[in-house]
Order: structure tokens, then sequence, then C-alpha cells
């Protein structure tokens, strides 16, 4: 077995995104290698056709289907989240910084436990102020949603662009 197929090996097993030193300690490959290796999946799985992709979000890497296919598959996938809980966490994305009071007022009272949810699953912060609780995502929020955004502003933007808003 090869560098490359034993780090596609650990991408694909993982079931969650990995940084390079945690493929470094799982495979025993140097990090020279293990970028290298990389490097050479991301163009080979943007060359062949298939239904996985090896995607770059943030320090971490992950496989993952590739958007065309997660329609699809939805049915099939093992849920996390349910929808409501998912579009409570994409208002307070769009949103942040956020009011709880605020969302609230838009989902409900049923949003107290998908932001309960969330913070346990810690893809969102809620931070205690003299005005109420602060809703915010947490840096796992765009891991768990695969989405490769590098700030607040631009995960902003891709939401507004995918609802069609801009």
């Amino acid at each position: 077995m090869g560098d490359q197929e034993l780090v596609e090996a650990v991408l694909f097993s993982a079931g969650r995104p990995l940084t390079v030193k945690e493929i470094c300690e799982l495979t025993g490959l140097e990090e020279k290698a293990v970028r290298k290796s990389l490097t050479k999946l991301n163009r080979a799985y943007e060359t062949r056709t298939t239904a996985l992709d090896i995607v770059h979000i943030g320090q971490n890497y992950s496989m993952q289907l590739k958007k065309e296919y997660a329609l699809e598959t939805e049915e099939v996938a093992k849920k996390e989240l349910d929808r409501e809980t998912t579009k409570t966490a994409v208002l307070i994305a769009y949103y942040q910084p956020m009011q709880k009071k605020e969302l609230l007022g838009i989902v409900g009272e049923k949003a107290r436990d998908h932001v309960d949810l969330l913070v346990k699953m810690k893809l969102i912060y809620q931070n205690r102020t003299n005005r109420g609780f602060i809703l915010e995502t947490a840096p796992k929020f765009m891991e768990f949603f695969g989405i490769e955004a590098k700030s607040k502003e631009e995960l902003k933007r891709m939401l507004a662009e995918s609802a069609g808003l801009k």
C-alpha cells in the first residue's frame, strides 16, 4: 500500500475531518508525505468520475459526498440534525451575532431545544451578556456542514447565495 492509498483509507475510515498532524499520527507518515498525498488525492478526485470528494475545510481534511449527490442520498444517510434544527442553525449563521430572543421571535419556543442541541454539539456559542444571550457559530459549524468559508462574513455570503438572496 502506498502513502496516497494509506491517507485515503484513513480519511475514509475517520468519519470526521482530520488535521495533517492527526493523519501523520494515524499513518506514521511524515508531514511532507501526507501533504503530497493529499495534493495527489485532490487532483485524482477532481478528474475521475466519483461521488466522493476530498475537501479542505480550515485546517482539516475530510472525505465526503460531492454536493450534487448529497440530496440524492439524503434519505439513506443518518441525520444528526432534523430539518427544523438545521433551519435554526442556518438562521443563527446568517444573522450572527444574534440575540436569542430575536431567534425565539422568528422560530418560536422550539428554538430553545434547537439551541441547546446546537450548543451541546459545539456548533454554536451561546454567550450571556447584560442584554440577554448572544448566539454565533463555532468553528465546528463549518466542518459539520462541509462549508469551505474562511470567515463568518464569507459564510453569510455563501448562505445568501444558496438561498438566492444575492
